[in-house]
């Protein structure tokens, strides 16, 4: 596969994961809905931040689509590795989840959080490291 190829597929791969990221803290690995009295426990904060991360994510791998210049590319795929980083030490490092450990947010959103956020990371590194030659 030619490079440019390459760093298309990376590309699409990159707008896939933040856009599983930021639907995904919503949709499938979200956190218990409110209390009876209408309060929110902590993991319900925790899956805000996920969603806010994971848009401001996805917006960033639409931007790296519409620039042109490859090194402004590469440039916002290194931005994204920090971020990526936070977004997997949110649920139940950066903001505490419920004390039972076999609740949802326990058990579905932390890994998947942990996963995804991990993967993005790996896959922005790699990108920024194939189109480091790039002008």
């Amino acid at each position: 596969m030619k490079k440019n190829a390459t760093a298309t597929v990376l590309q699409v791969i990159i707008l896939v994961l933040c856009a599983v990221m930021c639907a995904g803290s919503k949709l499938v690995f979200h956190a218990c809905g409110a209390k009876d009295d209408g309060s929110f426990m902590t993991c319900h904060w925790a899956e805000q931040a996920l969603f806010g991360i994971g848009c401001a994510l996805a917006a960033s791998a639409v931007i790296m689509l519409i620039v042109r210049r490859p090194k402004t590319k590469s440039g916002v795929a290194l931005g994204m590795i920090p971020v990526s980083a936070v977004y997997a030490l949110v649920p139940g490092r950066l903001i505490n989840l419920c004390m039972m450990t076999d609740m949802r947010c326990h058990s579905v959103m932390k890994p998947a959080a942990m996963i995804l956020g991990i993967l993005l990371a790996v896959i922005c590194a790699v990108y920024a490291f194939v189109t480091r030659n790039d002008d």
